[in-house]
């Protein structure tokens, strides 16, 4: 029974770990995912899950992949009907808690790919927390489509310097 019941197992958490990535002192990332962009395209996003299985708060200040030329945390904002991306220094997954970083949100920005990607690609990206750790993880390219609902919001870029 011990044999059967192990031999189930393993499938499980092989297709639980390609779902969910850790790193040490408690944070798992979850559905890390790049939407895929018109090869012209200067800047994609990036999106996942951050859980904080920790006893202490955490926090992300920064981010790269050796497929764009920088690697950015923003965070989407609606201001009197106009969205602004916003750049920030860090995010902070609480203890016991989690953050999503989703269309509308809190995402990477992902600029000046090196290559156009195409869905069902993998990409590296290393995620950095303020303690100095780092994450390295595979982003799954996925279809195109529309911008996580924002039609009727129009999006303003000045804040953007890059």
């Amino acid at each position: 029974m011990m044999k059967v019941l192990k031999t189930l197992m393993i499938p499980a958490f092989l297709c639980l770990s390609a779902a969910v990535q850790a790193a040490g002192n408690g944070v798992m990332v979850e559905d890390p995912w790049i939407r895929e962009a018109p090869p012209t395209s200067k800047a994609m996003a990036g999106y996942m899950v951050l859980h904080n299985h920790g006893e202490n708060e955490r926090a992300l200040v920064a981010a790269q992949s050796p497929a764009y030329d920088n690697v950015m945390l923003h965070r989407t904002i609606v201001e009197d009907g106009l969205a602004k991306m916003v750049h920030q220094m860090k995010v902070t997954i609480p203890a016991g808690g989690s953050v999503t970083f989703e269309p509308k949100g809190y995402h990477l920005m992902l600029m000046k790919p090196k290559q156009a990607l195409k869905a069902g690609e993998k990409v590296p990206v290393t995620l950095e927390f303020a303690n100095g750790e780092k994450m390295e993880l595979m982003y799954e390219v996925r279809p195109g489509g529309s911008m996580g609902g924002m039609s009727g919001e129009k999006m303003d870029h000045s804040s953007m310097s890059h």
